[in-house]
């Protein structure tokens, strides 16, 4: 074989590649980085795909022409909350001003169906995110055969339990956290014992 050829080889061959010395920390530190935001930003928009955020203009739709709604019978029929007005005290030198009989609150029970709305999406979000990032810790532990890509899995399941905690987490009841919670720490703890034990 030629010396030039036997040179080529040598460098070309992937046994002699796989014996180069590891790439440099903050190399390792940046790609571990980039699965994490993108593994997190993958989960937010299959989220949002999958368990789209309900709209207020679905619950209360909005018109040209706002009608206006003089009595508590008209207010009520419409799912509105009729507020009193207080009677003011009669003083004989002030002129008399007429004042409306109340305030009507046309958009009451919808704001109140859109609110329930929205808080059984954030619980099913925050079931969802936990779920993900559960997986994604389990992921990570599994021999994938690179290190940076178990890394940057583990890494990023503990990103997305957190945003999935701080975002949702008071929307859900207190069943709700305590079995999601337990689910996600017998994972941590079987991850850990089974990866770094003794």
């Amino acid at each position: 074989m030629r010396p030039g050829f036997s040179f080529y080889y040598a460098w070309y061959n992937p046994a002699h590649m796989e014996t180069n010395p590891a790439h440099p920390k903050f190399v390792r530190w940046a790609v571990v980085l980039g699965i994490v935001i993108v593994l997190n930003v993958f989960f937010t928009v299959a989220v949002s795909l999958v368990l789209p955020s309900p709209k207020y203009e679905t619950f209360c739709p909005t018109s040209q022409v706002v009608r206006s709604y003089d009595s508590q019978e008209a207010c009520v029929a419409v799912g509105g909350q009729w507020t009193d007005n207080p009677v003011p005290e009669k003083i004989q030198s002030a002129p008399i001003v007429p004042q409306p009989k109340g305030y009507c609150d046309p958009q009451y029970t919808c704001r109140d169906e859109f609110s329930k709305a929205s808080d059984v999406h954030a619980r099913n979000a925050f079931i969802a995110y936990v779920v993900l990032g559960v997986i994604a810790l389990i992921a990570g532990v599994l021999p994938v055969g690179s290190s940076i890509v178990s890394s940057g899995l583990s890494f990023g399941g503990v990103v997305t339990l957190i945003i999935g905690s701080v975002q949702y987490w008071g929307s859900a009841d207190n069943l709700i956290r305590l079995i999601i919670s337990l689910v996600a720490l017998i994972a941590l703890l079987y991850i850990g014992w089974k990866r770094f034990r003794d």
